[in-house]
C-alpha cells in the first residue's frame, strides 16, 4: 500500500462492494474525502441523508450502485489500488 489514504479507500471500496451501506470509514480523520475520492473516479455511490439520534442534524449514508458496469469499475479501481493491476 502507498500510503494511509490508500488504505481508507481500500477499506471504503471493500466494504462497499460487499454491499454495505457506510456513513463514516473507522479511524479515518474526514471519510467524506475518501468518498469524493471514489465518485471523482466515476464509481456511482447513492447517497441517503439519515437523521442524526443527538440533534437535528443528518449525515450521509452511502452504498454502492449496483449496477454491472459500476460494480466492474469499482473493482477495477480497487485492484489498482492494491497494485493487481
Amino acid at each position: 500500500m502507498e500510503n494511509r489514504k490508500t488504505s481508507y479507500l481500500i477499506i471504503a471500496l471493500t466494504r462497499l462492494l460487499k454491499g454495505e451501506r457506510l456513513s463514516f470509514i473507522e479511524g479515518a480523520k474526514n471519510s467524506n474525502q475518501y468518498f469524493c475520492t471514489i465518485k471523482n473516479k466515476g464509481i456511482e455511490l447513492i447517497e441517503v441523508e439519515v437523521p442524526n439520534l443527538t440533534n437535528r442534524g443528518y449525515h450521509l449514508e452511502r452504498r454502492l450502485n449496483l449496477t454491472d458496469d459500476n460494480i466492474e469499475l469499482a473493482q477495477k479501481y480497487l485492484e489498482r489500488l492494491k497494485g493487481k493491476m
